[in-house]
């Protein structure tokens, strides 16, 4: 896919250059391509999907896929005008950037789908090729309003273009919403291949339809139905879990065996919105990874560090760690790049940064095309897992499915260690501890906590004191000392749902808005 770039700048310079030979007095618009003249062939079309597709995008840095764990209880990030210190205090409110801008973006790219999939219908192209680039933009749609529905409950449902006069529309039942949604997945799933090769690999597939179909699911605790879709990705042979925990995310590894669905980059052309994670992870002092996040590993003998059987040393914390903890976290100590990542000389609040996507040997930080992993065969796996241990049908499929997670990791099966014979209560909570160590700084612990109402999980934000961690030359000397970087409490006025925009209730009096804002 990343080849496609490439393949839309040649076909808008053929356009432009063709377009010079018309009569001067044709009045075609000359600033911007006209759906009247364009989508005349299979090229131009490639062309208009890329731009629904260009919607995936983060280019607002309040939306960038890793605010969303700077709001939950794995991260931190002190600086206001980044969104998420705002929302992960829970202090949002109607005009909040984050809120609008998460909500721009995913109706933008609707309105470029619907309008991308009316302008298909007239295409003077082989059919197989409009079915299957409606199914990749349907795929985009669902993909945006299942964002929209979680977030922030009833929303518009707009599944055509809309004249000037029709645009004043209401909330949908959030139900609707849903519905519609699972249709688009289900026309996806149903017209997409299940691979791509060569320069078409990152365009939506069939497992990437299921697997949001497992997600939407999942999400609205249709508990049966996710399981099943969540086999079904399972079923298609096409993902296995790549064989490196640490090598998913590196820039030498993408494509590989894991991943479903990703955002596309690619240096020069088409490389991360600003500011990378390059550049926030490696450089800026606002990545920071909270304590209670690193505590939440287990020993490498399957331990949690309060059992007393254990062997967690407080000041020796990371050795014999589940090796997911130093693989995804930059921790007091540990290599970064060429240097050695010293809490007292870095002004990261907590004394811990993010590892995975950090791209620490790419010397220019605002070129970082490391691609941004949204959907991953390990999550099939423990969506699989969660719903059928709530739809109360526990058999070992269940202890497999974890232990296949946890085996790549080198970290001991269930059975070795929480026992056999488990309770579903048991079982929820072994799921929800394994989401939390296998996906950090990838967007969706805040996701989790939201979906699972958990009050518990909004909690103050605690890191280690970095003044104790100084003398690189003598780390016998350093003292672990966890303390209290910021203060978090649940506002239970607004509860879990994200405003509605100010904005656009201003220019449409339909909108109504949310409790507590």
């Amino acid at each position: 896919m990343k080849n496609i770039y490439k393949t839309i700048t040649l076909l808008m310079l053929l356009g432009f250059i063709s377009g010079c030979t018309k009569d001067i007095l044709d009045k075609s618009p000359l600033d911007r391509l006209s759906p009247d003249t364009f989508y005349q062939n299979e090229g131009e079309l490639k062309m208009g999907l890329m731009g629904v597709y260009n919607g995936l995008s983060e280019n607002s840095t309040q939306i960038h896929w890793y605010q969303f764990d700077f709001m939950s209880d794995d991260a931190f990030c002190e600086h206001s005008w980044q969104g998420s210190l705002e929302f992960g205090a829970w202090n949002q409110n109607s005009s909040s950037s984050t809120a609008m801008e998460k909500w721009a973006r995913a109706y933008s790219t609707i309105v470029r789908a619907n309008r991308f999939i009316e302008n298909l219908e007239a295409a003077p192209v082989n059919d197989n090729v409009k079915t299957q680039m409606k199914a990749e933009a349907r795929f985009l749609r669902a993909f945006m309003y299942a964002d929209l529905a979680h977030f922030y409950g009833d929303v518009p449902l707009i599944l055509s273009v809309q004249t000037l006069d029709e645009a004043k529309v209401s909330r949908t039942l959030k139900s609707d919403v849903l519905n519609a949604i699972l249709e688009d997945l289900d026309f996806a799933a149903q017209n997409l291949p299940a691979e791509y090769s060569g320069s078409d690999i990152g365009r939506a597939t069939k497992g990437a339809a299921l697997a949001y179909k497992a997600r939407v699911y999942l999400y609205n605790e249709k508990w049966t139905e996710a399981a099943a879709a969540a086999k079904s990705v399972m079923d298609l042979s096409v993902y296995q879990l790549f064989n490196n925990y640490e090598g998913i995310f590196l820039e030498d590894n993408e494509n590989n065996s894991e991943v479903i669905f990703d955002i596309q980059y690619m240096k020069d052309l088409s490389a991360q919105p600003w500011p990378s994670s390059a550049l926030s992870f490696a450089e800026w002092p606002t990545p920071s990874v909270t304590s209670s996040l690193i505590n939440s590993y287990y020993m490498t003998n399957g331990l949690p560090i309060d059992d007393s059987n254990s062997g967690y040393n407080d000041q020796n914390p990371f050795t014999n760690r589940d090796p997911r903890m130093a693989a995804s976290i930059i921790l007091p100590g540990s290599q970064m790049g060429a240097r050695t990542f010293i809490p007292a000389n870095d002004d990261v609040l907590t004394g811990a940064r993010p590892r995975k996507y950090a791209d620490l040997n790419n010397t220019d930080r605002n070129n970082c095309a490391i691609n941004t992993i949204l959907m991953r065969y390990a999550d099939i796996l423990l969506m699989r897992a969660e719903a059928l241990v709530e739809a109360n049908k526990i058999t070992q499929e269940v202890y497999d499915l974890i232990d296949m997670v946890r085996a790549r990791a080198n970290m001991p099966s269930v059975e070795e260690v929480e026992g056999t014979g488990l309770s579903q209560s048991q079982l929820r909570e072994i799921i929800r501890h394994e989401r939390r160590v296998e996906f950090p700084i990838e967007g969706l612990r805040y996701a989790d906590m939201y979906r699972w109402k958990d009050e518990s999980l909004i909690h103050d934000v605690y890191g280690y004191n970095r003044s104790k961690l100084s003398d690189p030359s003598n780390p016998s000397t350093w003292v672990f000392e966890q303390v209290k970087a910021s203060t978090r409490t649940f506002n239970a006025q607004k509860g879990w749902l994200w405003p509605i925009p100010q904005g656009d209730r201003q220019n449409n009096e339909n909108l109504t808005q949310n409790p507590g804002y």
